[in-house]
């Protein structure tokens, strides 16, 4: 017999055992990824499934505001909706900007 799990909403952290985890691990590598805090038992011990950290760009490169959303999705720190909300508030603020700029 099979359980169903709402990988959905898992408020705070989450500890599941190997056997809970296994059917969904593909929706908890998503929801770490996304920034959820998920640990996951085997007897005594505990795993936290989180993104890996990953080699970050020299200070000195400049990077344009596309390719910083890009790196932060890839990092796993932005998900998608995040990114499409960010950029429609600097969108706005730019818009509010020209909008204020002398002629």
């Amino acid at each position: 017999m099979s359980k169903t799990h709402n990988w959905g909403k898992l408020p705070g952290m989450k500890t599941l055992t190997v056997e809970e985890a296994t059917p969904g691990l593909g929706r908890l590598v998503d929801l770490a990824l996304a920034g959820e805090k998920i640990q996951i038992r085997r007897g005594n011990g505990v795993v936290e499934l989180r993104p890996a950290n990953t080699v970050q760009p020299a200070a000195q490169e400049q990077l344009t505001p596309h390719e910083a959303l890009r790196l932060l999705q890839a990092e796993g720190r932005l998900t998608p909706v995040q990114a499409e909300r960010y950029l429609n508030e600097v969108r706005e603020e730019r818009f509010a900007a020209d909008d204020h700029r002398p002629a």
